[in-house]
């Protein structure tokens, strides 16, 4: 199973087109600093925090909601793997925890025959096929219902605590 994980983080989950206006309105392209995230409106640092957000939103939810064929999928070109990467001094916590955590959440989400992988009955690219499509099914469905929000408000995510209510149910 170690194996599964190391090469499940090395995969760019992806999200659908139709999403791309909810990254550039929430999420800061290439991080940003506390000072500039505020001073440009956004309430994550980088696109991958957005897209784990709506993971967790969409796993909580139960909102699992598979990317249409017709619709076309793009990713912002950030391997799980580097998903919180200290490699700049900041103030950002590593972000191993919560890849471990989502990997867990994945495997418990997706139907894998697990000794079938382990017999060698299943390939392992397979399996991380299904866990991605799992965790972009979730994502979609997070970021659905955060884009519905909006829809609905679109002053919702200017109270502080309007992402932890959204998830709570408040």
């Amino acid at each position: 199973m170690k194996n599964l994980f190391d090469k499940w983080k090395t995969k760019i989950p992806k999200y659908s087109e139709n999403h791309k206006e909810l990254f550039g309105a929430l999420s800061q392209k290439f991080g940003a600093s506390p000072a500039k995230q505020v001073n440009l409106g956004k309430h994550f640092a980088t696109n991958y925090e957005l897209y784990t957000y709506a993971f967790f939103l969409g796993l909580y939810k139960n909102e699992f909601v598979t990317i249409s064929k017709e619709e076309r999928k793009i990713d912002f070109s950030h391997h799980i793997q580097y998903w919180g990467s200290k490699t700049t001094v900041s103030i950002r916590k590593d972000f191993t925890n919560l890849q471990e955590n989502i990997f867990i959440a994945l495997v418990a989400k997706t139907d894998i025959d697990l000794v079938a992988l382990e017999k060698g009955e299943l390939a392992e690219d397979d399996a991380i096929k299904l866990l991605i499509h799992t965790m972009e099914s979730f994502a979609n469905g997070g970021l659905i219902l955060i884009k519905e929000k909006l829809e609905n408000n679109s002053n919702y995510f200017l109270q502080p605590t309007s992402f932890l209510n959204l998830i709570l149910g408040n």
